[in-house]
């Protein structure tokens, strides 16, 4: 063949002239939305302390333009104009807007004064920042999106995916809560952000959906600060690749196989199915839930004004269900388990929320198929798919169901051990048999509970939620796995059987590895936080905490503070403490098993094995 032929045939391959050149631009473009959001986020974070936001426009200003430059630079040197916009959509949109906009802003600017005045903060040069904000923030929204399905898409660990989001997610909640703007201050204090360590541990505890807190939320946070706050936990409870691929399919493309190998990871679900589907009910499932909770709520708050009503509700419901513990009240729910939306509607939506979308989804699909059996009866139809509930989701709610029951039992019993035999009702004891496995509200003072019922706590909080649910901890199937792992030792068979079917050994070497890594877990916690301590006489409830954190729980105990007051063990904690803790809770987050699976990578497979040969156990 001619070599000239070749190279022609290359040459019409490349979709631009210069691609070396396309590929910088491209990096260019990300790099300004990099530094125009930042300069967005920071010009109105420090607007509370006097200091005016110009600068931080001129930098969007000049991020806009040149992200305008250069697709416009991109497309002259592009050999296929006529598909161009099609494949740079978004961003030939936002360039287009954007300089309409800048147009609109300049020609009809100084023709209506007084909506300049109102709108623009008093001249054309504040309409240009506006103009470029909206624009900028809706550019870079599609950029995180197709930046999510790239790094999901590129055969990254799934493990290593999860750790990276979360602490993209952490590192981004930190930056933005030590902003002036965050924090709650009075006309006499000076604007200032939170220190550091503070908004590292509240940014960890939301996105990790633990709510352990140094700083009283309701009175150290800001309404900004609250919302991010609640932002944080919401998008930490789902988990920033759900986000990423529910806007994919919001906007109509096609989730890829290797997108959804590893959604499928992440969501801990089985088989491959309608990807798709599955995104739309667990955001579908979760905003309903979150929004007749919030429902619920509102009498809780009726002293309080409207706006403030929606808020809390708003706050305390996705806060439930997301299992992330935090409260904008005084003292969590003390003392009132009396009302019914403490009793039975927090409770629900933490039950909901811990029991794993896998486990929704196949409830849904199974009521679906069942429905449709019913209905549809017309004869010479071929029958309908069979429904059934998968084993996990078998194992999830009976483990469910056990421990919330024998939790409540356990709780009031153990209490009647005191000496004052009315210290706790049965609400109280059933409102912290849910929130001790996997939610950090509270009813009750858990420094007067009795050293059994702590113990109790510390073993409910290392089981957790369910798998692919907003909770933590070791996992219910972990633990029920376990339990008939012990059950068929006993019992002296050699396979593990349940509901029928049989357990393959690696779920048990897996439960078994779970198992051993929360313990450890749990156990260096408490030795870290004792030797930082040094306060003995409160080693249980320093271990209490420990698992609070590992198991993203959030509840903690009471103890004396240096002042003399009784406050909680986490505001008491010395900095070396805080910082165990923090990475307590992100290791509970994304699991220690899968922590170690991303920082070892995945091993070449092996294609030989030993001889087998028993070990004595004892």
């Amino acid at each position: 063949m001619d070599p000239q032929f070749d190279i022609a045939r290359e040459w019409m391959r490349k979709p631009t002239l210069h691609p070396e050149r396309a590929r910088w631009l491209r990096r260019v473009d990300a790099l300004a939305q990099i530094i125009g959001v930042t300069a967005l986020v920071m010009g109105h974070g420090v607007r509370r302390t006097g200091i005016p936001p110009w600068e931080f426009g001129a930098i969007q200003l000049l991020c806009m333009a040149i992200i305008t430059v250069a697709i416009a630079v991109r497309y002259r040197w592009s050999l296929a104009k006529l598909s161009f916009t099609r494949r740079h959509l978004a961003t030939v949109l936002a360039a287009a807007v954007w300089t309409a906009g800048i147009a609109v802003v300049t020609i009809i600017g100084p023709i209506l004064p007084d909506l300049n005045e109102a709108r623009f903060g008093g001249g054309r040069w504040w309409g240009y920042i506006e103009v470029t904000e909206v624009v900028l923030l809706a550019y870079s929204a599609f950029g995180i999106v197709a930046g999510l399905r790239r790094v999901s898409s590129g055969g990254i660990n799934p493990a290593f995916l999860l750790v990276l989001s979360f602490v993209l997610l952490i590192s981004v909640g930190t930056g933005i809560l030590m902003l002036p703007i965050c924090r709650e201050t009075s006309e006499f204090e000076a604007h200032t952000g939170a220190p550091f360590l503070t908004a590292l541990f509240t940014a960890t505890s939301a996105a990790c959906v633990t709510g352990l807190i140094v700083e009283h939320t309701g009175n150290y946070w800001s309404f900004v600060g609250q919302l991010v706050i609640l932002m944080l936990f919401q998008v930490g409870g789902l988990g920033i690749m759900t986000f990423g691929a529910f806007f994919a399919a919001i906007a109509g493309r096609n989730v890829r196989l290797s997108e959804f190998a590893t959604l499928r990871d992440l969501f801990s679900t089985e088989g491959l199915g309608d990807l798709r589907r599955l995104i739309f009910v667990i955001l579908g499932y979760t905003l309903f839930l979150e929004l007749i909770g919030a429902i619920l709520l509102m009498g809780l708050w009726s002293d309080l004004p409207w706006g403030q009503r929606v808020f809390m509700s708003v706050f305390h419901s996705v806060s439930a269900f997301c299992n992330a513990g935090f409260a904008l009240t005084e003292d969590s729910f003390v003392g009132m388990a009396h009302h019914w939306q403490v009793r039975y509607a927090i409770p629900l939506l933490i039950i909901v929320g811990g029991l794993g979308f896998a486990v929704v989804y196949n409830l849904q699909q199974y009521v679906s198929i069942a429905l449709q059996r019913i209905l549809d009866r017309e004869p010479f139809r071929l029958p309908h798919k069979r429904p059934r509930i998968r084993l996990t989701t078998r194992l999830v709610l009976v483990t469910t169901g056990v421990l919330l029951v024998a939790g409540t039992l356990g709780i009031y019993l153990l209490e009647r051990t005191a000496a004052d035999h009315h210290r706790i009702a049965w609400d109280d004891a059933w409102f912290q048999s849910v929130t001790f496995r996997t939610a950090g509200f509270n009813t009750v003072d858990l420094g007067q509970l009795q050293p059994g019922t702590k113990l109790l706590g510390i073993l409910l909080m290392a089981i957790g939620a369910s798998p692919g649910s907003t909770g933590g901890g070791m996992k219910t199937t972990v633990f029920a796995v376990t339990f008939v792992g012990l059950i068929s030792v006993m019992r002296g068979r050699e396979r593990v059987e349940v509901f029928g079917r049989t357990l393959p050994a690696i779920n048990l070497n897996r439960a078994l590895a779970i198992l051993f890594v929360t313990l450890i877990s749990v156990m260096t916690t408490t030795l870290l936080l004792v030797t930082f301590e040094k306060r003995p006489d409160y080693f249980l409830d320093h271990m209490f905490e420990a698992a609070s954190a590992v198991g993203t729980v959030g509840v903690s105990s009471t103890i004396p503070l240096d002042n003399g007051e009784m406050g909680s063990v986490t505001s008491s904690l010395s900095t070396p403490s805080r910082i165990v803790i923090i990475f307590a809770m992100f290791l509970g987050r994304v699991g220690p098993l899968t922590l170690l699976l991303a920082l070892a990578g995945e091993g070449p497979s092996i294609r030989y094995e030993y001889p087998s040969e028993k070990v004595t156990l004892g």
